[in-house]
């Protein structure tokens, strides 16, 4: 196994480990994200003895590029380190964070892994994740850009590669063809959309369904109108009026996406802008690598702006990152090659598999992604230079708690330490979104009884954690 293999056994033991683990694991107290109901991950290639030193890496990376790329560069580590073997294994996105964790629990070997945003204190106060503090001096801390950095509890836990920076992509053809100009507001948004939609045609997407993607594009709608979830010393924020503000121009909105928005999560935009069934989407630069593949005729009919949903400039910015397991066997082997992966040309080639929406963490890398000479980033500088201008101004609901403060934003780098009860895939957000789009409640209302929630679970988290306080925020 001298190639950094693929671990095809996951699509087998998949099946095996669902059944499995809807048989040996239950979920425990409600609501920690420890205790909800989970499933296996297969077991790692172990290390022989007198064998190479096996490494395990679970990435949800499954694009082809992506992983060709990926097995090249493990490959070329290992000509370095012939002692040393990259076990590369699959997890799929939508259910690594509760397979990861049972596995983490039962003491298995998981080395080098994605992690989620919403499960990163837990797991840094479970014991779970080595502190990564000397792998960031080593690279060079002065070099990662503002906010790319996971700080808990005084140490470096998590390492990024990348940022995927939101911008909102219209059909500028259809704009001038309707006598619109590329919207600048959120008036200009809401006019376009209503002239927009017509016939089997919506003027813009924004996903409506039980999973992260909605919580994420209605947080930047909360925070543009000034308004956030919770302060940054800890108590609801949401309870204010700038947050009904935001809910209302989410549900006028909404009247302008398709009627299915409810079942809608990441991947139905990207078809539905691509088909022309939708005039605008909010995405990041996936949307745009996409369309160059499938509809380059859509290429120079499409514009790229910042989204407008209210005065305040900030978006969203899911940041993807990589950690180490406390008890992986061999820790100063994974140390090095996570060092070695995410540095210098290593970290270019792997985020330029995806140009524009893997943005690198480096400012170093960022700058060599500019002069990139592929056809597609030499057409589209533009396009990347925007996403890397943006990300000053990103936020993220489960990594950065109060970061807008008396209107203003500054990015708070604390988390809410009660993220996976409040933002899960059938979390109070999308629960109050929902409610609007398929049960006809009033805005009012519905964020309403999303305060009342809201404020019931952090009070209760707080109850069962007395000892909590605040940390220092900016």
């Amino acid at each position: 196994m001298r190639s950094g293999t693929l671990s095809l056994r996951f699509l087998i033991l998949f099946g095996i480990a669902v059944w499995l683990g809807s048989i040996l694991l239950t979920g425990c107290s409600g609501g920690n994200s420890s205790s909800a109901e989970t499933t296996l991950l297969p077991e790692p290639s172990p290390s022989i003895p007198g064998g190479p030193i096996v490494i395990p890496f679970f990435t949800t990376e499954a694009d082809p590029n992506q992983l060709a790329v990926l097995k090249s560069l493990v490959t070329e580590y290992q000509s370095l380190h012939p002692n040393v073997e990259i076990d590369i294994i699959l997890a799929s996105p939508a259910s690594r964070g509760r397979r990861l964790l049972t596995a983490l629990a039962s003491g298995a070997d998981l080395g080098i892994f994605e992690i989620e945003p919403t499960l990163m204190t837990d797991w840094v106060d479970a014991g779970y994740l080595l502190p990564l503090d000397d792998l960031v001096a080593a690279i060079g801390p002065d070099d990662y850009v503002d906010g790319s950095l996971f700080k808990y509890r005084d140490h470096i836990y998590a390492v990024p590669y990348a940022i995927s920076v939101y911008g909102l992509w219209v059909r500028s053809d259809l704009l001038a063809k309707a006598g619109l100009p590329v919207p600048a507001t959120y008036d200009d948004v809401l006019l376009a959309a209503k002239t927009l939609t017509h016939d089997d045609t919506y003027g813009i997407v924004l996903p409506g369904g039980q999973n992260i993607a909605t919580v994420n594009y209605f947080s930047s709608f909360l925070w543009q109108n000034g308004g956030d979830y919770f302060t940054c010393e800890g108590d609801v924020a949401f309870n204010q009026p700038e947050a009904l503000k935001a809910v209302q121009k989410w549900a006028k909105l909404s009247q302008y996406a398709p009627r299915d928005i409810t079942v809608w999560g990441y991947k139905e935009q990207i078809d539905a802008f691509l088909q022309g069934r939708v005039a605008m989407a909010m995405y990041a630069g996936r949307l745009g690598v996409t369309m160059a593949e499938q509809a380059p005729e859509m290429l120079n009919q499409t514009a790229l702006v910042f989204p407008p949903w209210g005065d305040k400039k900030v978006t969203l910015g899911v940041w993807s990152r990589f950690a180490i397991a406390a008890g992986t066997r061999h820790q100063a082997e994974a140390r090095d090659f996570l060092r070695w992966l995410v540095s210098g040309d290593r970290l270019l080639r792997y985020d330029m598999t995806v140009p524009g929406h893997m943005i690198p963490p480096l400012r170093s890398v960022q700058q060599m992604a500019l002069q990139d000479t592929s056809p597609y980033v030499k057409q589209h500088t533009r396009w990347l230079q925007n996403f890397q201008d943006w990300v000053p101004y990103t936020n993220h609901p489960a990594m950065n708690m109060g970061s807008m403060r008396n209107g203003v934003f500054v990015r708070s780098n604390t988390p809410p330490p009660w993220s996976d009860d409040v933002f899960s895939a059938s979390g109070i957000i999308g629960t109050m979104l929902q409610e609007i789009t398929m049960n006809g409640k009033t805005p009012e209302d519905a964020w309403q009884h999303a305060v009342t929630q809201l404020q019931q679970t952090v009070s209760n988290w707080k109850t069962h954690h007395p000892a909590w306080q605040p940390a220092v925020c900016y």
